[in-house]
């Protein structure tokens, strides 16, 4: 009988795990078309009027860095900073304590642990604060964050080869090596032109010059992310005779996750993965670890797994363009695309993660499996019709808990822009009713208004702009 109230227990827990799930992506799909509509305000209020139902303790990330981006889009500049602050310094803590703590928790699902933030989450929210600063006219605090961007990208690759060293120190790490990814991102051409732009205002000439360097090297050198021309040309450099209005607009939604289903097959000392044809567009295994030796592996065995894997949502917006007073001054360009260095900085993990969810699951599922073998022996050793009931309910139940156990981590934020587009014009000093205008096509999807705007002399005068479509 205690077979079968386990067996009871673990199905009402599961259907209770998913009830909570239900109410929780309601409410994301509240914000979420909130926030396509610009309604920034109606966003917010239902994320912070529903945080225990939306984020859980092990949430506290995701929720700054959520509640950060839709204030910086509702314009509370302040507000913003302070919980994206929030969200770099948990985000620094926690990896600090995962590096301490990596071969005592190797075996430990991700998604069971304080959410660490991704890189380009930890790389994008300086930019947004140094557009925050600028919002408040701190031009040396929005400097200050600029070049922060550039310190993260110097220590990418580092940071994460401490971590596999970690990793590499737990017993149960018997497999293949653990090593990270190649890092091909080490230059932000958009990090490195707000950089240019606030140097332009405070009339630093070598400032400007070195930014303009490094926004032409992001395109030249990593052609493999800056795929499409150079929106900016020589006179970016330039100091202005009069004033220059500088545009940012952003399109689009970063990644979410997704759970990639595969099959662990194992031989004797040696694991093969398989994953079915239509999951292949989320990812391919990491090179060399499609089949490898396992020592201490039994043949014989079939156990499933999931991974996380980013997959771009993109943007329904073809073009943009900036109205002054009227007239149209013209349309930006791409400077950045944001989700494909998403994408591309996820990979330097990724095979960390494969190896470490490959292992734990060949551990637990082991274990898992001889624990039902001996459920199911139990209840026909019994010979009783509900002794053999109850070892096969308790068989199942094992299994159910270890599928709960064993599924993906899928956070992620939810409100970082897919692409970063520029344009400069330069215009008397005055004030100008500035518009930005979104299009798919020949549709007019949205006007940002930006309201009355002065254009000044040795003013940084960058505008920002963003839509969630």
């Amino acid at each position: 009988m205690k077979g079968v109230r386990f067996a009871i227990t673990t199905v009402l827990l599961a259907v209770a795990l998913a009830g909570c799930a239900s109410t929780r992506n309601t409410l994301f799909v509240e914000a979420d078309d909130a926030v396509r509509d610009a309604d920034y305000s109606r966003a917010l209020q239902i994320v912070e009027s529903n945080q225990d139902r939306m984020y859980t303790s092990r949430d506290g990330v995701l929720f700054y860095l959520d509640t950060g981006m839709l204030l910086h889009y509702d314009g509370e500049y302040r507000e913003s900073t302070e919980r994206l602050e929030e969200a770099e310094r948990l985000i620094e803590e926690y990896f600090t304590r995962s590096i301490s703590q990596a071969a005592a928790t190797f075996l430990i699902n991700d998604a069971m642990r304080d959410y660490g933030g991704e890189d380009f989450e930890d790389i994008y929210l300086n930019v947004f604060k140094a557009l925050n600063f600028l919002g408040e006219g701190r031009t040396e605090s929005a400097l200050v964050e600029a070049r922060r961007i550039n310190i993260k990208l110097n220590l990418l690759e580092d940071k994460y080869q401490s971590l596999a060293a970690g990793y590499a120190r737990a017993e149960e790490a018997d497999g293949p090596e653990i090593r990270p990814g190649e890092n091909r991102f080490y230059n932000s051409a958009l990090a490195r032109y707000v950089s240019l732009v606030l140097n332009r205002a405070e009339g630093n000439a070598d400032g400007v010059r070195i930014d303009w360097q490094f926004v032409q090297e992001a395109f030249r050198q990593q052609s493999n992310l800056y795929d499409f021309p150079l929106p900016l040309d020589e006179s970016t450099a330039r100091m202005p005779a009069d004033s220059r209005l500088s545009v940012l607009a952003f399109a689009g939604r970063s990644p979410v996750k997704l759970a990639q289903t595969l099959w662990i097959l194992t031989g004797d000392n040696m694991v093969t993965i398989i994953y079915a044809e239509e999951d292949e567009r989320l990812g391919r295994i990491p090179q060399g670890l499609a089949s490898f030796y396992f020592p201490g592996v039994e043949g014989g065995y079939r156990f499933k797994f999931e991974l996380p894997r980013l997959h771009p949502r993109g943007s329904e917006v073809t073009h943009i363009r900036v109205v002054a007073d009227g007239r149209v001054l013209g349309e930006v360009e791409m400077l950045e695309n944001m989700e494909e260095i998403a994408l591309d900085t996820y990979r330097i993990k990724e095979p960390i993660v494969f190896i470490k969810t490959v292992t734990r699951t060949l551990v637990k599922s082991l274990v898992g499996a001889r624990a039902g073998q001996a459920m199911r022996q139990a209840g026909s050793e019994s010979g009783t019709a509900i002794g053999m009931i109850a070892g096969i309910l308790g068989s199942i139940a094992t299994e159910i808990v270890l599928d709960a156990s064993e599924q993906a981590d899928l956070r992620v934020s939810r409100y970082f822009p897919a692409y970063a587009y520029v344009g400069e014009w330069d215009l008397p000093a005055g004030e100008y009713e500035i518009d930005v205008e979104y299009y798919r096509g020949g549709q007019l999807l949205y006007v940002d208004r930006l309201g009355r705007v002065p254009v000044s002399p040795r003013s940084p005068n960058l505008l920002s702009s963003y839509l969630a479509r």
